[in-house]
């Protein structure tokens, strides 16, 4: 069942133009602002060197982005067109649809990630000079191999948590709301906050997200790099969770 499911569900999320398109976005990004690092590299105790965060720079901050969107909009797309009665009809263990939505999207954004992480890096090292290019050795730096793994690592659980949003919400404008405004401005603006504004630092999901993928620890945080994964993965298995029981319960 779960195959026949997962095969159903692919041939829905090729054959529509938004997944091609925002595909298309995850890797320009991703390459846009490697190109400007490549033709700009940071200068550092005197000496030009070819960093490689800088190089992923746009898929940090922009690539993550269009993945948590393309995430939500692959539950919440039969919401709005009003064929997900159909999807349930054809499969009527709803957890299965839901797992194999996950399964199918997460690896996408996984390998869509992994290669746009991978591109960035040689198209940095393209468009630098021989000598700042010699400063990232892609395959031996310690930072860029744990950037081709985190950064997948960190889109996967975010395909998880969008489509928990989108389960729980069903719509896709106000998922893709609650979900930019918490992943861009709320826990900042929350540490604002006297007296909250320090746990919210500490134990907000996205700000462990961020610890998480920049390899940077909280300040005063009670846990290290390894434990803000953990900690934000947590959250999203569990805002999964309370997606699926949702699914399972409501109407179609």
């Amino acid at each position: 069942m779960f195959l026949n499911t997962l095969r159903a569900e692919w041939t829905k999320l090729h054959t529509t133009k938004a997944f091609w398109w925002t595909s298309l976005l995850i890797v320009a990004f991703g390459l846009i602002l490697a190109a400007f690092v490549g033709k700009n590299v940071t200068e550092i105790m005197g000496v030009k060197m070819l960093q490689a965060k800088d190089a992923v720079s746009g898929v940090q901050g922009m690539s993550i982005i269009v993945i948590a969107i393309q995430a939500i909009m692959v539950v919440t797309a039969e919401y709005r067109h009003k064929y997900q009665s159909v999807t349930f009809m054809a499969t009527p263990n709803r957890t299965v649809v839901a797992l194999a939505k996950l399964v199918l999207y997460g690896v996408i954004a996984a390998v869509l990630t992994f290669l746009t992480v991978l591109a960035s890096f040689y198209l940095a090292k393209m468009l630098a000079t021989a000598e700042e290019s010699a400063t990232l050795d892609v395959w031996n730096d310690p930072a860029a191999r744990r950037i081709m793994w985190a950064y997948p690592l960190v889109a996967f659980l975010l395909t998880v948590l969008g489509q928990a949003i989108a389960f729980i919400v069903r719509q896709t404008a106000g998922a893709v709301a609650l979900l930019l405004l918490w992943m861009t401005t709320l826990e900042s603006l929350l540490t604002l906050v006297p007296k909250v504004g320090t746990y919210v630092g500490k134990y907000g999901p996205m700000s462990n997200m961020s610890a998480f993928i920049t390899d940077s620890a909280i300040a005063d945080g009670p846990w290290g790099v390894a434990g803000s994964g953990l900690y934000f993965a947590a959250w999203a298995v569990g805002f999964y969770i309370v997606g699926l029981v949702l699914l399972n319960r409501r109407d179609a």
